[in-house]
């Protein structure tokens, strides 16, 4: 049966707003001043519901009109004692009816009727018709509409917190049926609505006396006038009268609207973009129903020809293109098509003919015709495994919208919406384009990556982030297509070998974990080693039986079968990860081919995909193995390997001109020791459980370390860890100073930058909720000093790869990895492409503090390092 969602506007209104406010300095605005903590949360919860509704169902939201109902006339002191709106509340009311009017949700309110009476009587109206009705709210009140058809969705805490209230649930909790919750008020109350009920009668005593008198009537009528409750409920039985008809929700009103007026029809996307423009909401569009989305004649179509005289084209000096790919992954992928844009007009071609043309060939190999696109890494990789070859990039939409906001998809489709493009329609037929494999995403891609060129770039310029696209991410990106077609060496028979050694190793293991537990088991299910460690041999651990490894980690010394299990766990992640996860990816040269995602991390550093070469270990002994699978066949070619050491930590010090650590790193100091002196007090050399101390000190602050962190991973108390920051800080009250600062900063303006003007937009930075909160605090600690180390290590690789193409040299870096450069050297280079390389990282920006590079080259990748 189709259902009917009603929403308690006010209600959710008011858990929006206290969820994510904290004070009026800190609560979230747009641009213009407007406060819109309270929408943003609504609007999230709106489109996760708009999500559950199919063809059919309706939804409907009630708002209380704040003035006087018929229950203020009925008692003067109604609700009487409610202070007045957050004034940033109250702004926030009527951009909530824009919301919903732009969504075309249905919402109603009534001078005469409270927003509960209104759902009352839609629900009621719903029901009967045979409707499920699902009715969102925090309000308590609301529990007596439950029945066979009516769900409460009862929200607890927040947004997210939702209990679902059925007949059964009501029942189990409150011991009485929902519609006797009015007996229930009558008796208790409501402190929210100012109304008293019976003097001494609390919940114990209220739900007692509905088990055995069942309504208020009744409770009345049998009151043993001996106690005091009783003599109460003689007494005051009037005002609980009151307390119970107010109480009472109206079931039967006139409204204006059916319950046929209520079925969704959908939105359209012209209204809402709107919407989400004027109050910079860039992310809703991407999590509104597509299904949902009317397609009206002020859509704006985008028109191509497919048939054309290829000779009746005008190129000057731009193009603008997009692939059309049979698969998501462009390596290895078969091309369909191309959609392009030049001066005269938009256009799809097949990628047959495309390729047969001189013309359109010479335009791509063309550097000095600017090419406007959607990730040029992509099409430059797909063009490449074709044979054809692609320059000039000149503007890449991908990475200028990932620069405005790292927090943003990075599908073509969804970063459209982001910019109020209405992608539901194209020319040639009404087509739902949320999938890649359809010419029409071609063709948008290459319209927008022109059209929006403008609009962009204005907005990167007035960030001060244009400097970040076309001096560190297009010229990167160019660099990693480079590296993903050149591939890093991989050798499949060292890899088998390494998963018999590991296999053996599981073998073994197994045998050992059944002979302790005394029986055979699933060691890779949670649920059966909980079954087994807590049930059967009795081991005291988590209340929820958890077998994480933070779990097993602390109940390791109560059984010889627990570091048995974790090692199980390391020797198969090791063949899952390593073994089984890499092979899929090596080609017929013996290479794999990872695609290194430049618009994906919140903190600008790259990651890396089919294959995740960044997954493999660099402390675990037989993790590192690995890497001696990693070798050229030809004797004549090695590997070089050099990364930055400590690049976090010096960059701290650059940041927060803290001498002492800016003196340290310039004297060559061992950076750790240097610590553990200054904040234990030593006169001598730490030790080296001080120096593991001064390690973790170190890293953690970077990482905006708690007490209770360091307490963990140092296994000390909780008190000690407590002193060792509090020493930190005292001795380096500079990096203390600078890195209260960054929250200062990030709670004033909802971001952290870093050193080159990178963003990171933290909307949870003044959250009410302390978890979401602490979060975003931590990061905005850590987004400056990783996104810098991020942008550096960029930074060195473009100049790295400019001085090797200069001076003339075939290395080539082929992979890098967290703050690592690896490339291909042959016997003749390598120590020259070494002194080059090292002196390009350790200089290629200026900081207070040396710049340190380590590694060198060997056969292997293991051997390198």
């Amino acid at each position: 049966m189709s259902k009917i969602v009603i929403i308690d506007g006010n209600s959710l209104l008011f858990r929006a707003f206290f969820a994510t406010y904290l004070d009026p300095s800190n609560v979230m605005r747009n641009s213009e001043g407007t406060p819109t903590n309270a929408i943003f949360a609504f609007s999230n919860m709106l489109a996760s519901i708009l999500n559950t509704l199919k063809k059919g169902d309706g939804i409907f939201v009630a708002f209380d009109a704040g003035k006087k109902t018929f229950r203020h006339k009925e008692y003067a002191e109604y609700k009487a004692n409610r202070p007045p709106l957050n004034p940033d509340l109250l702004v926030q009311m009527p951009i909530a009816r824009q919301l919903l009017d732009s969504l075309n949700i249905i919402h109603y309110e009534d001078e005469e009727l409270e927003a509960d009476d209104i759902c009352g009587v839609v629900a009621t109206n719903a029901a009967k018709r045979g409707y499920d009705v699902k009715i969102y709210t925090s309000d308590k009140d609301y529990l007596q509409l439950i029945d066979d058809k009516i769900t409460i969705e009862l929200i607890k805490k927040g947004l997210k917190d939702i209990h679902e209230m059925t007949p059964q649930s009501f029942k189990e909790e409150w011991g009485f049926d929902p519609i006797q919750i009015i007996d229930y008020k009558g008796l208790r109350g409501d402190d929210s609505d100012n109304l008293k009920g019976i003097p001494g009668v609390g919940d114990k005593t209220a739900k007692s006396l509905i088990a055995e008198f069942g309504d208020y009537e009744n409770i009345i009528k049998n009151a043993n006038t001996d106690t005091k409750v009783g003599r109460n409920l003689i007494e005051f039985q009037e005002d609980g009268r009151i307390c119970k008809r107010l109480a009472t929700i109206v079931r039967e009103a006139q409204l204006p609207y059916t319950i046929t007026d209520i079925i969704y029809d959908g939105y359209e996307f012209k209204n809402i973009s709107e919407f989400c423009n004027k109050y910079e909401f860039r992310n809703l569009l991407g999590k509104l129903p597509k299904n949902y989305q009317v397609l009206t004649n002020s859509s704006k179509k985008v028109d191509f020809c497919e048939d054309f005289d290829l000779n009746s084209l005008k190129i000057t000096n731009w193009f603008s293109l997009d692939l059309h790919l049979e698969a998501p992954n462009y390596h290895g992928t078969n091309i369909l098509g191309v959609g392009f844009r030049c001066e005269s007009g938009t256009y799809y071609l097949d990628f047959e003919t495309f390729k047969k043309s001189d013309l359109l060939l010479g335009v791509l190999k063309d550097k000095d015709i600017k090419k406007f696109v959607f990730d040029y890494k992509r099409i430059k990789v797909a063009l490449n495994e074709h044979g054809i070859e692609i320059d000039g990039l000149y503007f890449d939409l991908l990475l200028a919208n990932y620069l405005f906001d790292s927090n943003s998809s990075s599908d073509l489709i969804s970063v459209l919406n982001e910019y109020s493009v209405d992608t539901s329609q194209a020319d040639g037929g009404d087509i739902l384009l949320a999938d890649s494999e359809f010419k029409n995403r071609a063709v948008l891609g290459a319209y927008y990556a022109l059209e929006l060129y403008n609009d962009v770039i204005n907005k990167l310029d007035s960030k001060n982030q244009v400097n970040l696209l076309y001096d560190i991410e297009q010229p990167l990106t160019i660099l990693l297509a480079k590296m993903e077609l050149e591939g890093f060496p991989i050798d499949k028979e060292t890899l088998l070998q390494f998963k018999n050694i590991f296999q053996a190793k599981v073998d073994e293991l197994t045998k050992a974990i059944y002979f302790l537990a005394g029986e055979q088991f699933n060691i890779n299910s949670p649920k059966q080693v909980g079954t087994i460690l807590y049930d059967k041999l009795g081991l005291y651990g988590p209340k929820n039986k958890s077998t994480s490894v933070d779990a097993l980690s602390n109940i390791i010394n109560q059984h010889e079968i627990v570091p048995l299990i974790l090692e199980y766990r390391k020797y198969t992640k090791l063949i899952s990860t390593y073994i089984d996860g890499f092979m899929p990816f090596i080609d017929k040269n013996g290479k794999v081919h990872p695609t290194f995602n430049q618009a994906l991390t919140t903190t600008g550093r790259l990651s890396c995909s089919e294959p995740n070469l960044q997954n493999i270990s660099t402390r675990d002994e037989e993790g590192k193995q690995i890497k001696k699978a990693f070798f050229y066949k030809d004797d004549s070619l090695n590997i070089l390997s050099l990364d930055y050491s400590q690049i976090e930590l010096r960059i701290l010090a650059h940041l927060s001109g803290c001498q002492p650590l800016i003196d340290a790193f310039n004297n060559g100091e061992d950076i750790h020791s240097a610590t553990a002196r200054l904040v234990f007090g030593l006169d001598r050399e730490p030790n080296s459980e001080e120096r593991r101390k001064a390690k973790a000190v170190n890293f953690g602050i970077v990482y905006g370390i708690s007490d209770r962190g360091l307490s963990e991973q140092l296994d000390i108390p909780v008190n000690e860890s407590r002193q060792i920051i509090k020493n930190f800080y005292q001795t380096f009250p500079e990096v203390k100073a600078y890195l209260n600062g960054l929250v200062d900063f990030a709670q004033k303006n909802g971001y952290a930058e870093t050193m080159f003007h990178r963003r990171r937009y933290l909307p949870d930075i003044n959250s009410a909720q302390f978890q979401l909160r602490e979060f975003a605090k931590r990061a905005s600690m850590n987004a400056p000093i990783q996104g810098s180390a991020a942008d550096l290590i960029k930074i060195a690789m473009i100049r790295v790869d400019e001085e090797l193409q200069k001076v003339g040299y075939k290395a080539q870096i082929v992979s890098q990895i967290h703050d690592e450069l690896i490339l291909k050297v042959n016997d003749e280079e390598k120590d020259k492409v070494l002194e080059l390389v090292k002196n390009v990282m350790e200089n290629c920006v200026q900081l207070r503090v040396k710049l340190k590079v380590d590694g060198g080259y060997a056969k292997n990748w293991f051997l390198a390092k």
